[in-house]
């Protein structure tokens, strides 16, 4: 339920500093015995992590043994204990918590998002609105240097825009992406570029054709400074 760059963080770097100091993780992970293992052949028990997948990572990554408790649980259960735990702690970003949400429907834990809303005691409209982000398409997550930069009040614009021009969107991702490589665009730039709402930090893109002997041969693509952000 964590993206990548959840792990590559400076934050996660001090996270493992502490679990070494401390001479492991102080706070059990749990786990829960797969399908079909049974104590009875513990050599062969194979675990899924319930919750503390940041500890399990930071122990792997320093190379010792993880304490964790064993629990029998469902997978209604492991879900609503698993979102408990990242509520309680390191929430996830709201594009990971969508991502978590977005699976627990799609593998029929709850028959609607209202009593998947009851079960964990979250409003259902910001379930809805981080599924929302979850089902973004690939061409607008690529477009943020990280999913993890994604607000979660900006599911509805981005929402809206999608339905009103979604082809529009997707060229103005593809054209941001494509600039990137010569300006780092912040979250917020880039989002006002999909959503066409530019702010005063955002970059307003403006177009002039490159013309030779008379005859077009590309454009530029340049900000209200006259900053040049692309050539096609």
């Amino acid at each position: 339920n964590r993206h990548k760059d959840s792990f590559e963080s400076s934050e996660f770097s001090a996270f493992k500093r502490e679990i070494l100091e401390a001479g492991g993780n102080v706070q059990p992970i749990k786990v829960r015995p797969l399908s079909g293992s049974t104590e009875a052949s513990a050599p062969s028990v194979k675990y899924e992590i319930v919750f503390g997948h940041r500890r399990h990572r930071a122990c792997l990554e320093l190379k010792i043994p993880v304490k964790a408790l064993i629990e029998a649980v469902d997978d209604q259960e492991l879900f609503v204990q698993m979102e408990r735990e990242n509520r309680g702690r390191k929430n996830l970003s709201a594009w990971e918590q969508g991502g978590m949400y977005l699976s627990a429907m799609d593998k029929k834990l709850y028959p609607s998002l209202r009593k998947l809303a009851e079960a964990i005691s979250v409003d259902v409209s910001i379930i809805s609105k981080s599924i929302a982000l979850a089902r973004l398409p690939k061409a607008i997550i690529d477009t943020f240097s990280s999913p993890l930069d994604i607000q979660f009040r900006w599911a509805q614009p981005l929402g809206e825009a999608l339905q009103r021009d979604h082809d529009g969107v997707i060229r103005r991702a593809n054209k941001i992406k494509m600039a990137s490589g010569q300006n780092q665009f912040s979250a917020a730039e880039v989002f006002a570029q999909l959503v066409e709402a530019p702010t005063e930090k955002a970059v307003a893109m403006q177009s002039r054709a490159i013309q030779k002997q008379g005859k077009r041969v590309g454009e530029m693509l340049f900000d209200l400074k006259g900053k040049v952000l692309l050539k096609l």
